[in-house]
């Protein structure tokens, strides 16, 4: 009797039952093909195998395969750059609550690439994101918050949103948090505060920070 074989927890389909199941119309089947045929893994590497792949999963409304399209297309892999065809699978997926997807598209609104620029749907879009705990899409609201840009100018939401992804190890919003606290906008000023924060970005290789600590280093003295 033939012995069926168990897959352990963690093992990926043969290339030629992800194959099967993907020219079956399986979405989930079709993006994992896609990522092998990007990276090459499994089979030969090939961009314009990835965006075919890609857009029939993306075609069926899978999220992730929708943000990897958009990539692409912004890219210009595997395909002609085209920044509307990008913004629109970044919109189909941010729908879907990705925050990756919603983090780019933001980025388009406020940079006005493949969309007309739009500061308050930037603003809309990276809330989304940061609402979700990603730090990018963190910083970039604090950053709207600190210039007044799609929204009215509030220091001490902008000192929220930089802590937040500061928290998460983001570099610049280390650097903007200390800043803050340096010069007391937003928040009180603390300049212990704002070394520590300093310190934190400076490790991260940030050298503006290190001259800060430097600077700060001396007055302590």
């Amino acid at each position: 009797m033939e012995t069926e074989k168990h897959r352990k927890n963690g093992d990926e389909p043969s290339i030629a039952a992800l194959r099967q199941s993907a020219e079956g119309g399986d979405a989930e089947a079709q993006y994992q093909l896609a990522r092998r045929c990007e990276e090459g893994r499994g089979v030969p590497q090939s961009a314009k195998e990835a965006v075919a792949w890609f857009s029939r999963a993306a075609a069926q409304g899978h999220g992730p395969a929708q943000l990897s399209l958009g990539m692409l297309y912004e890219e210009g892999t595997g395909l002609s750059p085209d920044a509307a065809e990008a913004a629109r699978w970044y919109e189909r997926a941010a729908d879907q609550g990705i925050a990756e997807a919603q983090l780019y598209l933001a980025q388009m609104y406020a940079e006005g690439r493949g969309v007309e620029r739009d500061d308050g749907r930037a603003l809309d879009w990276y809330r989304k994101a940061a609402d979700q705990g990603d730090a990018d899409g963190q910083f970039e609201l604090a950053l709207l918050y600190a210039l007044g840009q799609g929204v009215e100018k509030d220091d001490a939401e902008a000192v929220r949103w930089y802590r937040l992804a500061a928290e998460q190890g983001h570099m610049d919003a280390q650097f903007n948090l200390a800043f803050m606290y340096e010069e007391g906008e937003g928040i009180g000023q603390d300049r212990a505060e704002a070394l520590a924060w300093y310190r934190k970005a400076a490790a991260q290789g940030d050298e503006e920070a290190q001259k800060k600590v430097a600077a700060l280093d001396r007055k302590r003295r």
